[in-house]
C-alpha cells in the first residue's frame, strides 16, 4: 500500500510516457556530465531575464503611445489634444504603476488621475498629478473601493476635449471595486470566494461579479462617454487574451446578463447547501430583482470613443522567446508553440514532451524546442501527501518536477517560469520562486545525492525539491503577469 501511495503520480506519468512516440533522438552517457547542458541552462536563464525586460509594462506603454505635442497616436487611432483638453489617467492592477510611469514620461504634468496598485507596494509617491491608491488582492478591500470611487468621479467630470488613458492589468478585478448599492464589501467577497472554490469557469464567475459591481463589465466606459477618446491599454493575464475577462473588463462590452448570473448563483447554492452554507440574501435578492431589466444591464456594445489595445501578453512572450532561439540557430515553428495551456498540469506536461519527441524524431541531429504558455492547474487531491500549510511551490515548479521523469538521460534542458516571478507561495521566510531550470541530468543527480524526488512531488512540496536540487529560479520582484512560460530544448550531443 505504501509503495502504491509513493508512486501514484509516477505511475501516471510513466504510463503516459509509454503512449508517446518512441524516442529516436540522442541520449546522454551516464556518469559523463554534459558541459553543453549547463551552458544551455545558463542561456535559458539569460533569455528569461531578456524576456522580463521586454515584457516590462512600462516599455509596452511607451511603445504604444506617440505624442507630437498636439496629437496623440495610439492603437491605430489619433486624437488631437486642444489647449483646454486634459489627459485623464485611471486604471489598476499589478502592472498599473509601471504603466502610469510611461504615461507620465510622455505627457508630464499635463496628465492627472489615479490608478490603484497592489497593497504590498505600500503608498507610492505621486508621479506629478498621477496619484496611487494601494488596494487589496486577491480580494478587494477598502482601498479598492476608495480607488474605484475616485476613478468614477474623475470619469464623470471628463469633458468633450479630454482624452482618457485606462491602464489595466491582471489583479485589476480586485484592485478596482465598488459593489452595487445595498451590497456590502463583505457580501461581495463571500460570493467571490465561494465561486472560486466551487470550480466555476472564469466566464460564469465573472458573469456574477460584473453584475454585482459598479465598475466591471464596461461600466467605466459608460461613465467616460463624453471623452474625446478612451485609450484602454491592457496587459493580458488570461488565456486567449479575452478583453472582457482581463480585470473583468471595466472598459469592455460584457456578453453576460443578469439571467446568466442568476443561473450561476442557483448552481452555486445547490453545491454549497449540503455543506450548510448559504449565499448572502442581499446578493440573491439584487440579482433576482434585476433579471430581464435591460437598462440596468452591463455594457453590451463598446462605445465608438473606446479603443482597446493589448501591450503585453503570453503570446508576446512565446513569440519573443522563439525569436531569440532563432537567432541562436534553433527554429521553432508554430506547431511547436503551444498557446493557451489550460487543464491539468500532468496533461500539459505530457503534451509538451510529446510535441518535442515528434520534432526530434523528424531530425534527431538538429536542436529544436517547444515553447508553451498559459496556466495549467495543479489538482492537489491527486497527490496523497499534500498538506495545507506544509506544501509549497507553484504550477511551474510542479511541471518542471514532473518533466524530470520524461527527459531523464536525454540531452534536454527546460525553463519553467511564472512571468510575474511569483510561482506559488514560498515557505515562511523564504524568497519568492519564479520557477525552475532543469535538464536530463537533474533526476540522475538527485538520486546520487539521495534526494527523494517522488516524496517531494507526492507532497506537492516542489519548492523544497528545487531548493535541494539547486534548480530553483529566484528573480527580483517583477511587476507584471502574462501567465506562465515553458521552454523545453533538445541539444543533441556529438
Amino acid at each position: 500500500m505504501q509503495e502504491q501511495k509513493d508512486n501514484s503520480f509516477l505511475q501516471r506519468m510513466l504510463t503516459r510516457k509509454t503512449q508517446c512516440p518512441p524516442w529516436q533522438g540522442k541520449t546522454l552517457v551516464r556518469n559523463a556530465p554534459s558541459t553543453a547542458l549547463k551552458e544551455w541552462i545558463a542561456q535559458l536563464d539569460g533569455l528569461f531575464d531578456y524576456l522580463l525586460s521586454e515584457l516590462d509594462p512600462y516599455q509596452g506603454v511607451l511603445h504604444a503611445i506617440s505624442f507630437d505635442g498636439n496629437t496623440i497616436y495610439c492603437g491605430g487611432r489619433e486624437a488631437a489634444l486642444s489647449s483646454d483638453g486634459k489627459v485623464i489617467v485611471v486604471g489598476g492592477g499589478k502592472a498599473s504603476h509601471q504603466m502610469a510611469k510611461a504615461v507620465y514620461e510622455i505627457f508630464g504634468e499635463h496628465a492627472h488621475g489615479l490608478v490603484t496598485t497592489h497593497k504590498d507596494l505600500g503608498q507610492l509617491p505621486p508621479l506629478g498629478n498621477i496619484r496611487f491608491q494601494p488596494a487589496g488582492h486577491p480580494n478587494p478591500d477598502e482601498g479598492s473601493v476608495a480607488g474605484a470611487e475616485e476613478i468614477i468621479r474623475l470619469l464623470q467630470e471628463v469633458g468633450t476635449n479630454d482624452v482618457v488613458f485606462s491602464l489595466i492589468s491582471g489583479g485589476g478585478s480586485a484592485m478596482i471595486e465598488l459593489p452595487v448599492q445595498g451590497l456590502t464589501l463583505e457580501d461581495y467577497i463571500t460570493v467571490n470566494e465561494l465561486l472560486n472554490r466551487a470550480g466555476f469557469d472564469i466566464g460564469e464567475w465573472n458573469g456574477v461579479r460584473k453584475h454585482l459591481s459598479q465598475v466591471k463589465g464596461g461600466q467605466l466606459a459608460k461613465r467616460a462617454h463624453r471623452a474625446k477618446q478612451v485609450f484602454n491599454l491592457i496587459v493580458s493575464d488570461v488565456t486567449g487574451d479575452r478583453l472582457d475577462v482581463i480585470a473583468s473588463g471595466p472598459f469592455v462590452a460584457d456578453p453576460s446578463t443578469f439571467e446568466d448570473a442568476h443561473r450561476t448563483l442557483s448552481s452555486l447554492q445547490q453545491k454549497i447547501t449540503p455543506l450548510g452554507q448559504h449565499l448572502p440574501p442581499p446578493v440573491t435578492n439584487y440579482i433576482q430583482a434585476n433579471r430581464g431589466i435591460t437598462e440596468r444591464e452591463t455594457l453590451k456594445t463598446t462605445p465608438q470613443n473606446v479603443v482597446n489595445l493589448i501591450v503585453a501578453s503570453n503570446n508576446t512572450a512565446i513569440d519573443l522567446m522563439a525569436e531569440q532561439l532563432a537567432s541562436r540557430g534553433i527554429h521553432v515553428p508554430e506547431r511547436q508553440r503551444i498557446r493557451n495551456i489550460v487543464g491539468d498540469i500532468e496533461d500539459a506536461t505530457i503534451d509538451i514532451y510529446t510535441r518535442l519527441v515528434k520534432a526530434v524524431n523528424s531530425n534527431p541531429h538538429q536542436p529544436t524546442a517547444v515553447i508553451a504558455g498559459g496556466e495549467a492547474t495543479v489538482d492537489v487531491t491527486r497527490y496523497p501527501d499534500f498538506k495545507d500549510g506544509q506544501s509549497y511551490g507553484g504550477r511551474m515548479q510542479m511541471m518542471a518536477a514532473l518533466m524530470l521523469y520524461l527527459i531523464e538521460d536525454l540531452p534536454i534542458v527546460g525553463l519553467f517560469a511564472a512571468t510575474d516571478c511569483r510561482d506559488g507561495k514560498p515557505p515562511p521566510g523564504m524568497p519568492e520562486s519564479a520557477g525552475a531550470l532543469v535538464s536530463g541530468e537533474t533526476l540522475r543527480n538527485s538520486q546520487t545525492q539521495k534526494i527523494d524526488t517522488t516524496a517531494y512531488i507526492n507532497a506537492c512540496n516542489t519548492y523544497a525539491l528545487h531548493e535541494k536540487t539547486a534548480t530553483q529560479i529566484h528573480k527580483a520582484t517583477f511587476v507584471t503577469n502574462v501567465m506562465d512560460l515553458a521552454v523545453v530544448l533538445y541539444v543533441p550531443m556529438d
